[in-house]
């Protein structure tokens, strides 16, 4: 995956995701948890169309992490935001679960989103840069545009002060995130606790605007996602870089 090509992808990307964001703001601005619990969202389903057949026709997709973890015992490696994920979920639910069909929605539009945004960026992106960069190079523009990405998220909700965690903290998992599916030399992994974390954030919310509440798991989130980022760094160390380089070469 040449960094040219990875960009192109990249752009047809922001317009399915930007584009059908803004179209449904034009409605009526909803809160993100509102948008992903109402119905199927067509922007995450094209997005992730786009992601799955760019890397299913690529002939790359090793490489591109398409493959399990490797070595499997590598997997262990997710266990720091995996644990957390899983916390999250625990307390999102400790005061209710919302219906069975928005749980459902729910599913599955962050299983879109985890599928998307991790092919997107810490598949075709990331790999485009290696092609480029060095490691750390690669996986700190890959994490800021992560970061960026997120933004858009003001636009149709118009939110914009929770457009900003959501960046800020984007960019500390993207960097966690870089590093597992590096070390991992999958995406799978991320794609799962991705899915589970995007999940609890979101049923968390819903839940606590049922009860009229605010929910102050995102904020707590951003909170957590700082030693996430620390850990990533610690993979990526000196000891492991050049290995990395090697592999996804």
């Amino acid at each position: 995956m040449t960094l040219a090509r990875a960009l192109c992808v990249l752009a047809a990307w922001l317009l399915l995701t930007v584009s059908g964001r803004w179209l449904g703001a034009g409605e009526a601005q909803q809160s993100l948890a509102a948008s992903v619990g109402g119905s199927i969202g067509l922007p995450w389903l094209l997005a992730a169309a786009l992601t799955v057949a760019v890397v299913l026709l690529s002939s790359h997709r090793r490489t591109l992490g398409l493959g399990a973890p490797e070595p499997l015992k590598s997997t262990w490696l997710v266990w720091p935001p995996l644990l957390y994920s899983l916390l999250m979920l625990l307390v999102a639910w400790a005061g209710g679960w919302p219906p069975r069909n928005v749980l459902l929605i729910v599913a599955i539009n962050t299983a879109l989103v985890a599928v998307s945004e991790e092919l997107m960026f810490r598949a075709i992106l990331l790999q485009g840069l290696l092609d480029k960069l060095p490691v750390w190079p690669a996986v700190l523009v890959c994490s800021v545009l992560f970061g960026l990405a997120h933004t858009v998220n003001g636009l149709a909700t118009g939110d914009f002060s929770g457009a900003l965690w959501q960046s800020a903290a984007a960019f500390l998992q993207g960097v966690c995130y870089a590093a597992i599916r590096l070390r991992t030399r999958s995406i799978w992994p991320m794609v799962v606790v991705h899915g589970l974390w995007d999940f609890a954030l979101v049923t968390s919310m819903l839940s606590a605007s049922a009860d009229g509440e605010s929910s102050v798991l995102p904020y707590a989130a951003l909170l957590a996602v700082l030693p996430l980022c620390l850990y990533g760094v610690y993979l990526l160390r000196g000891s492991r870089r050049a290995l990395i380089k090697i592999e996804t070469a």
